[in-house]
């Protein structure tokens, strides 16, 4: 008996899946038998669901009504209608004249922006100040051009270090 006590108390996984077992079963017995809230429906089986459904559709095909002729509005509600549309339409183009003049702002301002920067980097640029100077410019051929010089005018490959060549 100690030993199978034992066995137990050094495995405590064994424990915790016991332990599982015994609340589950014992959760299983303290389920609610029906659900007395009076806001839910009744449960039924999908062979009275249909049976209703089926008495449903038989009973709307026998009392197929003609639809409802449609009411014809007053003409006061038409033109209140136009009197709308018509003051959405001055409204939407006003703010349409504002956002151009806003537009026309926004260019003239950017504009004037553009014209001091480049006033202010013109009176900055040096020819001759080797800050400013801008550098050689090569495409592509070039530098193709100048890669195949190396190789021609460099040492030949056979006297280069390997560890050179690797990186």
């Amino acid at each position: 008996m100690g030993d199978f006590i034992d066995f137990f108390l050094k495995n405590p996984f064994l424990i915790i899946v016991l332990i599982g077992i015994l609340t589950s079963m014992l959760g299983k017995k303290k389920q609610p038998q029906q659900n007395d809230d009076p806001n839910t429906p009744p449960k039924k089986k999908w062979q009275e669901v249909m049976r209703e459904l089926q008495g449903e559709m038989s009973q709307g095909e026998q009392q197929q009504r003609p639809a409802p002729a449609p009411v014809r509005k007053v003409d006061q509600q038409a033109t209140q209608a136009f009197e709308v549309i018509d003051e959405t339409k001055n409204e939407a183009n006003k703010r349409i004249a504002e956002l151009r003049r806003l537009q026309q702002k926004y260019d003239q301002e950017r504009l004037y922006q553009k014209a001091k920067a480049d006033q202010i980097t013109s009176a900055i640029s040096d020819n001759n100040s080797p800050v400013y100077r801008k550098g050689p410019s090569f495409g592509k051929k070039q530098l193709i051009d100048g890669i195949i010089m190396s190789e021609v005018l460099g040492p030949p490959r056979a006297k280069r270090s390997l560890q050179r060549s690797r990186r």
